[in-house]
Order: structure tokens, then C-alpha cells, then sequence
């Protein structure tokens, strides 16, 4: 693995890098009548996300260590992981877009693109990269069947 934070820190530096882009560069807003609401609905689904995420790979009884994918026992396809590989970043996901909506600052979303590129980048084409040399063939079949992120 290239990359030595956990995913955790990392969706949590980029929630400090989004609030500081809110504060230092203002105007462009977005402001709607149901935007708290919607803010809590994105935060909500991407805690529900993770959950389920997390609770499949404690019924197949493999590590949820994402800085050790070469510690995995079994390849887990049900639940959530076939709508997509990677539920529990997409969960962060929806967690930071959360963060977007609540703060309301069209500046900061380049830093959810920049989010999805670079966990993509250094956390899972490298898990992938471990998933193929632990799982083979089912594995890579597996990707031809379900998209990296939905």
C-alpha cells in the first residue's frame, strides 16, 4: 500500500480543507429552503452505507483494515458490494457532500472531486492491486460486474 493514513483521517482532512476554503474564500453560496435537511439526508445515507458495508464483511468474518487488504480472508460480493466495490468510501462520500451542502460554499466542491481522485488514486486502485493478487480471477470477474464506486 502507497498510502499510510487511514481513510478515516483522510475524509477528515478533507472536511478542515473544505471548512477553511469556506471561511477563507466567501460568496457563491448555496442556500435553500431545505438545505439542513438535505445536509442531515446525505450525512444519514452515507453512515447507512458504511454501516452496511462494515456489517458484510463482519458476517464473511474478514478485516475491514483498510491499510492491510492483503489481510483479507474471503472476497465479499453480497449486500451492498453489488451495487458497488467500495461502499465504505463512497459512504465517506456521502458524508463529505453532506459537509458540502451544510456549508454551502460552491468553492469547496472541487475538493470533493479532488476527494474522489485521490482516494481513488492512493487508497483503492492499490487495494485492488492486493484483491488481484489475493483472489485472482474471481476477483476481476467480480469488477466486470460491479462499478468501482455506483
Amino acid at each position: 500500500m502507497k498510502l499510510k493514513i487511514p481513510p478515516v483521517f483522510q475524509v477528515l482532512l478533507f472536511a478542515l480543507l473544505m471548512y477553511c476554503v469556506s471561511r477563507i474564500v466567501t460568496g457563491n453560496h448555496l442556500n435553500f429552503a431545505s438545505q439542513k435537511n438535505t445536509s442531515y439526508l446525505f450525512f444519514a445515507m452515507g453512515i447507512c452505507i458504511g454501516i452496511l458495508a462494515v456489517y458484510a464483511f463482519r458476517r464473511a468474518q474478514t478485516t475491514v483494515d483498510p491499510m492491510q487488504p492483503h489481510k483479507a480472508s474471503k472476497l465479499v460480493v453480497v449486500g451492498i458490494y453489488k451495487i458497488s466495490r467500495n461502499p465504505m468510501y463512497l459512504g465517506m462520500l456521502f458524508i463529505l457532500i453532506a459537509f458540502f451542502v451544510r456549508l454551502g460554499n460552491l468553492y469547496t466542491l472541487p475538493i470533493l472531486v479532488l476527494y474522489i481522485w485521490y482516494i481513488t488514486t492512493f487508497q483503492i486502485q492499490p487495494e485492488e492491486e492486493a484483491l488481484i493478487k489475493l483472489f485472482g480471477e474471481e476477483y476481476t470477474n467480480y469488477c466486470k460486474k460491479v462499478r468501482r464506486w455506483i
